[in-house]
């Protein structure tokens, strides 16, 4: 039992940005945590952590809190009751932070080894690679001791539609209908 529970302080915790969706107007950015323990310590208890981003291609929206199939999973209830924010602490750096309320034993018990913690959604502002990066503030366990991580950043390219061929599109698309139509 020692050695497990050795084993797992010792895991290599990870914070990842994944491309979600991508449009030629908008981006939407997982942040996904790994390296937990499946049903056991260590249980991601809370987190505080800034996403950079460049505003000259990417503007912030919103926030969507936990994982789409597994649900949040420091709300190991779903009471939602647990105090989280996104929101931006200057230009390019977004602050998200979410503390769990729930009782250590069962965020150890039902919490799952790797899961989203928030997507991330984006207006894609400029044409161009752009590359989102984590800083760490704080990561803790169930019971509140700190959680070390390394991070992976995220290059995309932005695509936006232009505003000229937007209107050409729609044009064109006008006159093929209005040409079947007579």
């Amino acid at each position: 039992m020692l050695l497990s529970a050795a084993a797992a302080a010792n895991a290599a915790i990870e914070l990842s940005l994944l491309p979600v969706s991508q449009s030629a107007a908008e981006l939407s950015v997982g942040v996904a945590i790994s390296g937990l323990s499946d049903g056991a310590a260590p249980a991601l208890g809370a987190y505080d952590f800034d996403v950079l981003f460049d505003t000259a291609h990417l503007a912030y929206v919103s926030a969507d809190f936990g994982d789409a199939g597994l649900g949040d999973q420091l709300d190991a209830f779903a009471l939602g009751v647990n105090p989280q924010s996104a929101a931006l602490a200057e230009a390019g750096k977004l602050n998200v932070f979410e503390l769990s309320l729930d009782d250590p034993a069962d965020l150890n018990a039902w919490q799952a080894d790797n899961f989203t913690l928030a997507v991330l959604h984006f207006n894609i502002l400029q044409a161009g690679d752009t590359t989102l990066s984590l800083a760490v503030n704080a990561l803790g366990d169930a019971d509140g001791d700190a959680l070390a991580a390394s991070t992976t950043p995220l290059t995309v390219t932005a695509v936006p539609v232009p505003p000229a061929f937007a209107l050409m599109a729609a044009g064109l698309g006008l006159l093929f209908k209005s040409r079947r139509s007579a």
